[in-house]
């Protein structure tokens, strides 16, 4: 539903784990159709695996500061 107006940025807060692992496969294609398009997506997850797999880069914020920024891998 959030991407029916089109946005240029997409926010997901906290993605539930529930929803991610019935919808892996379509969340993984969703957000690389909007990759693909140049579009950005923001999302915030308590779960690494979940990042890996979504991400080309992730941000850890510790205490609303920026402490690490890269590849999921790295």
């Amino acid at each position: 539903m959030a991407l029916v107006n089109d946005p240029r940025v997409l926010f997901l807060d906290e993605p539930r784990p529930a929803w991610i692992r019935k919808s892996a496969a379509k969340s993984t294609t969703s957000s690389k159709s909007c990759a693909a398009r140049k579009k950005t997506i923001l999302m915030t997850t308590h779960y690494i695996e979940e990042a890996e797999r979504l991400c080309d880069r992730v941000a850890i914020v510790d205490h609303g500061k920026v402490i690490a920024c890269g590849s999921p891998r790295s």
